[in-house]
């Protein structure tokens, strides 16, 4: 079983998200993945965010939510000082005309219609709505 780690990173009530258009199916997911061998949570997803998203950040905050057993994810409250994101690392190589990665920022009310999963991601986006830790959006 391998740790995944996100990035929840919320700023003037807009969330990054990772679109992704895979085999005909649409959806949003947190930045982040697996935790390599010999990485911390933390290190793992300040690296997450940095290939999907372009964007350094300073993980904050491990946030209380559920775990699930199948696919067991650290999310973390991520603060980033730009909003210009661009797709690298693996999944720039693996994006195809059927399965594409979109790094964008939508809006906090809009997770259920962008289809943001699992439900413990949209657990930890609300704790981080929840607290103060939301700033003014950076310059593009």
């Amino acid at each position: 079983m391998r740790i995944r780690s996100a990035a929840v990173v919320v700023v003037d009530e807009q969330v990054l998200v990772i679109k992704r258009f895979k085999d005909g199916r649409s959806y949003c997911v947190l930045p982040g993945g697996g935790v390599e061998e010999g990485e911390d949570l933390r290190g793992a997803c300040r690296r997450e965010l940095l290939e999907e998203t372009g964007l350094n950040g300073e993980v904050g905050d491990l946030l209380d939510v559920a775990v699930d057993r199948e696919v067991p994810v650290a999310y973390f409250a991520v603060k980033v000082t730009s909003a210009e994101v661009a797709l690298g690392g693996p999944e720039l190589h693996r994006a195809s005309d059927s399965n594409k990665y979109d790094p964008s920022w939508v809006a906090a009310t809009s997770l259920e219609e962008e289809r943001l999963v699992p439900d413990e991601a949209r657990q930890a986006v609300r704790l981080v709505l929840s607290t103060a830790q939301s700033s003014s959006k950076p310059s593009q």
